[in-house]
C-alpha cells in the first residue's frame, strides 16, 4: 500500500497537512462521542418507544458493527482508497444517525445502532490507517498522541450530550445532532482528503475474508448476549459463562481462519505472544476487557450504596479522561529510549487504577475512587500512543496498516467482552435479584476483583513486549528472512 500513496506531509503546507488531520479526527470524535451517548438518553428512549428489554443492545450492537466494519476497513481501504471508503463510512454513520432519530421502535433503533456502529469503527480504524499511510514516521507519535486526547474527549463529552438533549425533552435531537455533523464532515472530505491511486497490487483478486468476518460477528453478538442472559437463577448465570466461553473459543477461531487467509484482517502475528505485535495487541486486549467496571456499573453501584449524584461520578469519569489526555501530551515528544519504561509503567498504573475499584466502591471512598480513576486514565495516557507505534515498528512491512489499525479493533473487542463479563459478575454477585444495598456491596468488590487475573495478564504481556529479548528476536527476523531468500 505504501507504493502509491498520495505526497507525504514533509512536502506538505502546514495548513495542508492541519485540515487533513482534522477531518480525520473529527471522524474519531464522532465514534467516540457516540459509543456511550444512549447512556443518559436511555430512560427518554423507553419511555418514548417502549423496548426496555433491549436498551442494553443500544451499545451493544453499536460495538458490534464497530468492531467487525473496522476490521474490514483496512482491507477496503486498499480496494477502495482511503479517502472513498472515508466519505463512504461518515455517510453509513450519518444514515444510521437519520434512521436512529426517526426510529418508531426499538427493533429500529438498535438496527440503527448497528449501522452508526459500523460507519464509525471504519471511521476510526481508518484514521491510524491515514497517518501511517499519509503522513512522515517521525509525525506519528504526536498525532498518535493527538488522536487518543480526541478519542478521550468524545467519550466523556458523549454522555454529556446526551443528557443535555435528555433534559431538553428531545432524545431524537441528539442523533440529528450527530447527522449533521457527518454530513459536514463527508462534504468536507470529499473536498480535502487526497485521493490515493489503487497500485496493481491493489488491484490483484483476492477471496474475500468472509469466513473470519463471519465468525468474528457471530463471536462479538455472542458476548454482547452473554450479559443479558443473566437471572437470579443458577442456570441464567451459568448460560451467560457458557456464552462467554464459546464466544472467546470464536474469537481464536477467528484469528486462526485470519491467518491463513491471502487478505488478512489483523496482523499475522496476533496469537503469538512471544512476538512484540503478539504481546501489545494481547496486552491492549486484557487491559481494555478489566477496565470495564466502573462506567459499566460504578455509577450504580455507587448510587444504590451512597446516594452519590450521578454527576459526582460524572466528573470521576471526567477526572479519568483528563488524566489520559494530559499523560499522552506528556509523552507526545518522548524518545524510543523511554518506550519501555513508560509502558510498563503505564500498564502497572492502569492495572493499580482498576484493581484499586474493588476496595474504593464498596468502601465508598470518594478520594479513592478518585484515585483510581486518575491512575487508570494516567496509565493509558503513558502507554498507549507508544504502543501503537511500537506494534507498527515491529509489525512486518508489507502489514504495517493492518498493524496501526489493530490496537483500536482488539481494544473495541476487549470492550464487548469485558462488558459482558461485568455483567456476569454483577450478576451472579446478587444484583440480579434487585436493587438491594447487600447485593451492591458485593458486586461492588467482584465487578473489579474479578478481573484481577486478567490484569496480571496484561501486565505480563506489557513486560513481555518490552522485553529486550523479545523485540531482538523480531528485529532479527526480517534480516534472517533476507539471508535465506
Amino acid at each position: 500500500m505504501t507504493a502509491a500513496h498520495p505526497r507525504r506531509a514533509d512536502s506538505l503546507s502546514v495548513g495542508c497537512l492541519t485540515a487533513r488531520f482534522t477531518l480525520l479526527c473529527v471522524g474519531v470524535w464522532l465514534h467516540s462521542a457516540d459509543t456511550l451517548v444512549t447512556a443518559t438518553i436511555a430512560p427518554a428512549i423507553v419511555e418514548n418507544i417502549g423496548g426496555i428489554v433491549y436498551i442494553n443492545w443500544t451499545m451493544s450492537l453499536y460495538e458490534v458493527g464497530a468492531i467487525i466494519a473496522g476490521a474490514a476497513a483496512t482491507v477496503l481501504s486498499l480496494r477502495w482508497g482511503i479517502k472513498r471508503l472515508f466519505i463512504g463510512a461518515t455517510l453509513l454513520y450519518g444514515i444510521g444517525c437519520v434512521v436512529g432519530a426517526a426510529a418508531p421502535s426499538m427493533g429500529m433503533l438498535v438496527s440503527a445502532r448497528l449501522v452508526q456502529g459500523m460507519g464509525g469503527g471504519m471511521l476510526l480504524t481508518l484514521c491510524y490507517v491515514a497517518v501511517e499511510s499519509w503522513f512522515e514516521p517521525k509525525r506519528w507519535g504526536r498525532m498518535y498522541s493527538l488522536i487518543a486526547v480526541i478519542w478521550g474527549a468524545g467519550s466523556l463529552l458523549g454522555p454529556l450530550i446526551g443528557g443535555l438533549f435528555a433534559n431538553a425533552h428531545s432524545w431524537r435531537g441528539a442523533f440529528w445532532a450527530f447527522a449533521a455533523q457527518a454530513a459536514v464532515l463527508a462534504a468536507l472530505a470529499s473536498l480535502l482528503l487526497p485521493t490515493s491511486v489503487p497500485t496493481r497490487q491493489e488491484h490483484t483478486p483476492h477471496k474475500w475474508p468472509v469466513l473470519p468476518l463471519g465468525v468474528l460477528f457471530v463471536a462479538t453478538l455472542l458476548f454482547a448476549e452473554a450479559g443479558a442472559l443473566s437471572t437470579p437463577t443458577p442456570a441464567g448465570a451459568a448460560m451467560s459463562v457458557i456464552g462467554c466461553l464459546v464466544g472467546v473459543m470464536l474469537l481464536y477461531t477467528a484469528a486462526r481462519l485470519d491467518r491463513r487467509s491471502q487478505v488478512r484482517l489483523l496482523p499475522s502475528q496476533l496469537l503469538d505472544p512471544a512476538h512484540p505485535v503478539g504481546a501489545a495487541l494481547l496486552m491492549v486486549f486484557a487491559l481494555s476487557v478489566a477496565t470495564t467496571g466502573f462506567w459499566a456499573y460504578g455509577p450504580l453501584i455507587v448510587k444504590i450504596l451512597f446516594n452519590t449524584k450521578p454527576l459526582v461520578i460524572g466528573y470521576i469519569l471526567a477526572g479519568e479522561c483528563i488524566a489520559w489526555s494530559l499523560a499522552t501530551l506528556a509523552v507526545a515528544t518522548a524518545t524510543p529510549a523511554a518506550d519501555t519504561w513508560l509502558i510498563r509503567g503505564g500498564a502497572l498504573g492502569v492495572a493499580l487504577g482498576a484493581a484499586g475499584f474493588a476496595v474504593a466502591v464498596p468502601g465508598g471512598s470518594l478520594a479513592g475512587m478518585i484515585a483510581c480513576g486518575l491512575l487508570q486514565g494516567a496509565g493509558f495516557g503513558l502507554c498507549w500512543p507508544i504502543v501503537v507505534q511500537r506494534t507498527v515498528r515491529f509489525a512486518d512491512p508489507a502489514e504495517h496498516s493492518l498493524a496501526s489499525a489493530s490496537v483500536s479493533i482488539v481494544q473495541r473487542i476487549g470492550y464487548a467482552v469485558g462488558t459482558a463479563a461485568v455483567g456476569i459478575a454483577a450478576n451472579i454477585s446478587g444484583l440480579a435479584d434487585g436493587i438491594s444495598v447487600a447485593a451492591a456491596k458485593n458486586a461492588g468488590f467482584w465487578v473489579f476483583a474479578a478481573f484481577v487475573p486478567v490484569l496480571l495478564v496484561g501486565l505480563v504481556s506489557a513486560w513481555r513486549f518490552t522485553s529486550s529479548a523479545t523485540t531482538s528476536s523480531a528485529a532479527a527476523a526480517p534480516d534472517i528472512a533476507a539471508e535465506a531468500g
